[in-house]
């Protein structure tokens, strides 16, 4: 089961594949899967926002998450998302409990709710998913630091995703909550060296699922203390993520399963309401990736 401790790593938020006609690649999801498991990570996040969950059926969700588990199970700590609406988290929570997942990440609430409305919410959630549970912080009026601390102190809560780009609030919650629960960086990249080194333990990623050992080598680097070679990955990274968050994130699924295909893994098309990236900008995303490859091919070559 996912821990605090288990926490520490760099947690890959892995892309849906799916074929020409929308439907779930699960020989993808495999392959995909094979491919984190061999090149050194441990903690895999399928069926999250980077998954495209918000507009998966529940079918596809079992299945994906059910194939995770067939696949990697055994090796690595899967841990899918749940949500986002209240009811729809319970029957997720329920269907993942029963697929023997090493815990859940609640997603971020998108429809009508109130601070206190979220709070009681997540209480509820928590006691009855039964599971390791690692909260996702998007937004601090509905999640005030106050009230995430108080989250944080659950027993069942092992983990912190925070995605606001508010590092007075993260310090402020990790100094209260950060024995408690992991504080990780939830915004990939770009920033994560700033929440290292105020206390995060590992930081999620999208770029992880196609250039795994760049995501590991900056953590590895950081716990290491050689923040130059930190630094050097991570803007080898960043003209990537800036591409991804053109245009209000545009592209933020989308560019990933691209890269996915120039780096020979699977990634096909998104669902609605997300778009595919528009073959104009296809030449820039391929230039880029097949640079983060070079370098993502010569760390494992040092492996």
């Amino acid at each position: 089961m996912l821990t605090r401790e288990g926490c520490a790593e760099v947690l890959v938020v892995a892309i849906t594949p799916r074929l020409p006609d929308l439907s779930v690649d699960l020989e993808g999801v495999r392959r995909n899967a094979r491919y984190l498991r061999q090149h050194g990570v441990r903690v895999a996040m399928p069926e999250c926002g980077t998954g495209l969950v918000y507009d998966a059926t529940l079918e596809e969700y079992e299945a994906v998450v059910g194939t995770w588990m067939e696949e990697v199970g055994g090796d690595l700590l899967v841990v899918p998302g749940i949500g986002p609406g209240y009811g729809r988290a319970l029957e997720m929570g329920r269907i993942a409990r029963s697929l023997g997942v090493a815990g859940v990440m609640i997603m971020p609430v998108v429809g009508p709710a109130s601070a206190g409305g979220v709070e009681e919410g997540m209480r509820r959630l928590v006691r009855q998913v039964g599971l390791p549970i690692v909260l996702y912080q998007r937004r601090l009026d509905l999640m005030p630091v106050e009230q995430v601390v108080g989250l944080c102190r659950l027993d069942e809560v092992v983990g912190l995703k925070y995605a606001v780009d508010d590092l007075p609030a993260f310090e402020r919650i990790a100094a209260q909550a950060g024995t408690q629960a992991a504080m990780l960086c939830g915004m990939a990249e770009d920033p994560c060296l700033d929440y290292l080194q105020r206390g995060a333990l590992g930081f999620s990623s999208g770029m992880a699922n196609f250039s795994p050992r760049m995501s590991l080598g900056i953590l590895g680097a950081f716990g290491c203390g050689d923040l130059a070679e930190a630094r050097r990955l991570r803007a080898l990274m960043v003209p990537f993520e800036d591409l991804r968050g053109e245009n209000r994130a545009r592209y933020s699924g989308s560019a990933l399963h691209a890269a996915m295909e120039v780096a020979g893994l699977a990634g096909g098309p998104v669902i609605p309401y997300a778009e595919d990236v528009a073959e104009e900008d296809l030449p820039r995303l391929r230039e880029m990736v097949e640079g983060v490859m070079a370098e993502e091919r010569r760390l494992q070559g040092k492996g």
